[in-house]
């Protein structure tokens, strides 16, 4: 950068000066001091020397017949479904025991290490439909890349809606509490997750059980 760089036999100030090379000019650098403050360039075939670096700026080659696009796994490895300061939503299907499940997630991310999720979802049964509906904490196991595993906890509740011709149960709303995780995968324009929970239902008297598994889209803004 500067008009006219002393070249030196050493990487100090003190050094011998060899040589000089002007603004335009463009060295291979062979080396950089430990400290980062010298380069060593190549003068000529068999001699080199030393420059400051704060009066020089480097560069790399690139060979121009190489794809300016980088491979998919390059792309995907820049991208993370973890992020800090987004929001998210979530549209998934799946079971709930033996029966559909459909939910919905609205989702904020403070930072990459965990989330904040609000769930609703809706299963359609013989006897009729159960919706749900919690609050969730997501919290990333690793490696925080393309792909991102994650445990997830939660409360809410259970509402339990019989169908037209069942009469012998009757609607009713428990608490819910639920634990479980699944994965994330950053694809181009959106990420697939895949969600595995344990939902726990309670009344004062008993408790009901049920493993729910979806997979879906989650969009990220």
């Amino acid at each position: 950068m500067a008009q006219s760089v002393p070249v030196r036999a050493g990487p100090g100030g003190s050094y011998l000066e060899i040589a000089r090379v002007g603004r335009d000019q463009v060295y291979d650098a062979l080396d950089r001091s430990p400290d980062g403050a010298w380069y060593r360039i190549r003068l000529t075939r068999g001699i080199s020397g030393w420059v400051l670096a704060e009066l020089v700026w480097p560069f790399e080659m690139v060979d121009e017949s190489e794809s300016d696009s980088p491979g998919i796994l390059a792309r995907l490895s820049q991208n993370s479904p973890m992020g800090d300061g987004r929001l998210t939503f979530s549209l998934q299907g799946g079971t709930l025991q033996s029966d559909g499940l459909f939910t919905v997630r609205l989702g904020y991310q403070p930072s990459q290490y965990y989330a904040l999720e609000i769930s609703a979802g809706e299963s359609p049964g013989k006897l009729g439909n159960i919706l749900t509906y919690a609050l969730e904490l997501m919290v990333a196991v690793g490696p925080w890349h393309f792909i991102v595993p994650f445990l997830a906890v939660g409360a809410g509740g259970g509402t339990s809606l019989p169908g037209q011709d069942v009469r012998l149960f009757s609607s009713r709303t428990q608490f819910m509490l639920m634990g479980g995780g699944g994965v994330l995968i950053a694809l181009s324009g959106f990420n697939l997750r895949l969600d595995a929970r344990r939902l726990v239902l309670f009344t004062a008297d008993q408790h009901w059980g049920a493993l729910a598994l979806s997979g879906g889209i989650m969009l990220s803004f």
